[in-house]
């Protein structure tokens, strides 16, 4: 509300911008009903974005432009070539940070066979270094995640992850481990905090939905790293990948061959910035064009083209008569 204020003081007209709180499905869903909506911008679930559109298909009048920002399987592929403390501290960013509340967040860390127990075996104790807790306590890299649905969601998640794969990681210490700090005293009073979870799955095809939360499914490959890339476009999604390579000809030609919208070489795959970094996926990530590209305003607009007869005019005749 804030920004909203400063924005207005700034000189943006107050009908031009304006803020309404609420959820989703209530304040969300009737601002796509209402009649003269001229677009819709929208950043969530891919389920949701599917509802928006059919929404606006269903409506009669002008057809409305959707710019969808949803989620993904976003997947980090690490060759044998790969520095791996380079990877586990990728990892950690991308999947932990936020509690992984982030679109581009890590989900599917695609390791080599040749260096996957010693990466793994890396990721376990950067895992034990986590602190989980209230993130006012300086103390804490992992906070809660958004609200109750959010946890029971991720936790139905977990369950089954732990009945049907193979879990990697042990419990992390939570902020009450910390000292001098004020808000330790109420971590254990936090809700919905989730510690870091990671899960090794058998098959690239296993992992069929985005888990929005500090979950990692890792998946040994070997062979030729261009399947692996195949195995991750026929997932659907397409918002983030990366690829972890000291070699600069494979990274190129892996990224030509993603049908992925982001892709970080040799770093994390979090907190690409507007304005710097466009950002935006295709697929079932979403529908572009990229937040913070140069396309991006232009689908606000409607373009007008005007022609006119200049033979009319006499202007191709005073053409020719200045060329002779």
């Amino acid at each position: 509300q804030m920004v909203v204020q400063l924005l207005h003081a700034a000189g943006v007209p107050v009908d031009a911008l304006q803020l309404l709180h609420g959820a989703g499905e209530t304040v969300g869903a009737a601002l796509v009903a209402q009649p003269g909506v001229a677009g819709v911008v929208f950043t969530g679930s891919t389920q949701v974005a599917k509802i928006i559109n059919r929404a606006l298909a269903a409506q009669d009048g002008a057809i409305v432009p959707l710019i969808a920002e949803t989620g993904g399987i976003n997947a980090m592929l690490v060759d044998s070539s790969a520095l791996p403390e380079q990877v586990v501290d990728a990892v950690v960013q991308s999947s932990f940070r936020s509690a992984g509340q982030r679109c581009s967040a890590l989900r599917l860390l695609c390791v080599h066979e040749g260096i996957a127990d010693g990466v793994i075996a890396m990721l376990q104790g950067a895992a034990l270094e986590l602190v989980v807790g209230d993130t006012a306590d300086l103390a804490t890299d992992v906070g809660p995640v958004i609200d109750v649905e959010a946890y029971d969601t991720i936790q139905r998640h977990i369950a089954r992850l732990h009945a049907e794969e193979k879990p990697l990681l042990a419990p992390v210490k939570t902020a009450q481990a910390a000292t001098n700090s004020i808000a330790s005293s109420v971590a254990a009073h936090v809700p919905n905090l989730i510690a870091p979870q990671a899960f090794e799955v058998r098959s690239i095809a296993d992992v069929k939905a985005e888990i929005f939360g500090p979950v990692l499914q890792i998946v040994r490959w070997s062979g030729d790293p261009a399947e692996v890339i195949a195995q991750v476009n026929a997932l659907g999604y397409g918002l983030t990948l990366g690829i972890q390579t000291r070699i600069d000809s494979r990274a190129q030609a892996l990224a030509a061959a993603a049908q992925v919208g982001n892709i970080y070489i040799n770093r994390n795959m979090i907190g690409a910035v507007v304005g710097v970094q466009p950002f935006g996926g295709e697929g079932l990530s979403g529908t572009g064009p990229k937040a913070g590209g140069p396309h991006y305003l232009y689908r606000f607009c409607a373009e007008q083209t005007v022609t006119v007869n200049t033979t009319a005019a006499g202007g191709n005749a005073a053409l020719l008569a200045a060329q002779h």
